[in-house]
């Protein structure tokens, strides 16, 4: 059951971390119900101080390869945010961030020849998410990042929070640097208490419950936005890439094609052929780029296939799926490769 005061009690916890130090905070900001929920408390928290004394950070990393619908989304409700946060004289400031050029999806796959990650090569994280938030909140020292992270999502998350315990139950250690903690304000809440966290408050008007709530149902075969005691609560659901093909089968893009996302259909057949074109030998190089033999990379030919699929999965779509730049930085990965002696089919 819901606890009436846990938003009141949550809203002036937020309050109280952030007027004790002057350390800069950087909240993560995904789209998903746990970031938002997030977003929604803080925003709340920072209408009841009268003077900001230092700038809260709203991040989102747009990888390129992000599930498009949640990307719009995300766009369409920063603009939405930024007019709010004006309105109310808040510390907010909204940064999209994107990888290096070198470390977009595309420019890694088409032209490094890079194949699409696994389990087992999963290059994927650290470039596209991990290093350009990182890049970002490295330039500050000391910072303090906001994260959506909750107990009893998973065994796995459950380990990783015990692993990164620093002794206050709301903050976690980040990898690999004593500058910077994580702060989750809601990592004791639970799956149902997020939802109603998010319909429950009314600012900012910008997140729209509604929305987000009928994106998680879409992604799911069955639920419900709140638990009720004939159905469960959405969230199991992760809107991570369309590309990825570190999963047999992306459920969650499958399942909102099922729903209406009839405009998602030529992202999913691509990602699917992609899954089995990867271990085809035939457009593996011979050799490995260190020289060891073995699968290595995409051949050149490998690549022009690849790039003129995913030009026309564009072109069927409507979404804009690759840049000029990445473009051109393919084309110049392709003359390295083959003005290269030691580079081999």
């Amino acid at each position: 059951m819901f606890n009436k005061d846990l938003n009141l009690n949550t809203v002036n916890f937020i309050k109280n971390e952030y007027l004790k130090d002057d350390i800069p905070w950087y909240l993560g900001y995904s789209g998903g119900k746990d970031s938002s929920a997030v977003l929604k408390l803080t925003f709340n928290a920072m209408l009841q101080i009268e003077n900001h004394h230092k700038k809260i950070y709203i991040l989102y990393c747009d990888t390129g390869v992000e599930n498009p619908i949640v990307t719009n989304y995300v766009y369409h409700t920063f603009e939405k945010l930024s007019l709010e946060n004006e309105l109310h004289k808040l510390p907010f400031i909204f940064k999209i961030l994107k990888p290096k050029i070198e470390d977009r999806f595309f420019v890694k796959v088409i032209g490094r020849g890079y194949p699409t990650p696994t389990n087992i090569f999963r290059w994927c994280t650290d470039k596209l998410r991990i290093n350009p938030v990182s890049d970002f909140i490295n330039k500050s020292g000391r910072s303090t990042i906001l994260l959506g992270v909750r107990k009893s999502e998973s065994e796995q998350r459950d380990r990783t929070i015990s692993k990164h315990d620093s002794g206050n139950e709301y903050y976690l250690k980040q990898n690999n640097s004593k500058n910077k903690m994580i702060f989750s304000p809601i990592i004791n809440h639970s799956l149902e208490e997020v939802w109603i966290t998010l319909k429950s408050l009314e600012l900012p008007k910008s997140i729209d419950y509604k929305k987000i709530r009928e994106i998680y149902q879409d992604a799911e075969s069955e639920c419900g936005a709140i638990k009720t005691e004939k159905g469960k609560a959405c969230g199991s659901s992760r809107f991570g890439c369309w590309t990825c093909t570190v999963v047999r089968q992306d459920k969650s893009v499958k399942n909102m094609i099922l729903n209406g996302y009839n405009e998602l259909n030529e992202l999913y057949k691509f990602r699917n052929w992609i899954y089995e074109f990867r271990d085809n030998k035939n457009f593996r190089c011979r050799k490995r780029r260190n020289g060891i033999e073995g699968l290595g990379p995409f051949t050149i030919e490998a690549r022009k296939i690849i790039l003129n699929r995913l030009i026309k999965t564009e072109t069927k779509s409507g979404f804009k799926l690759i840049e000029q730049e990445e473009l051109t930085k393919i084309y110049e990965l392709w003359d390295s490769d083959i003005n290269n002696p030691k580079y081999f089919e």
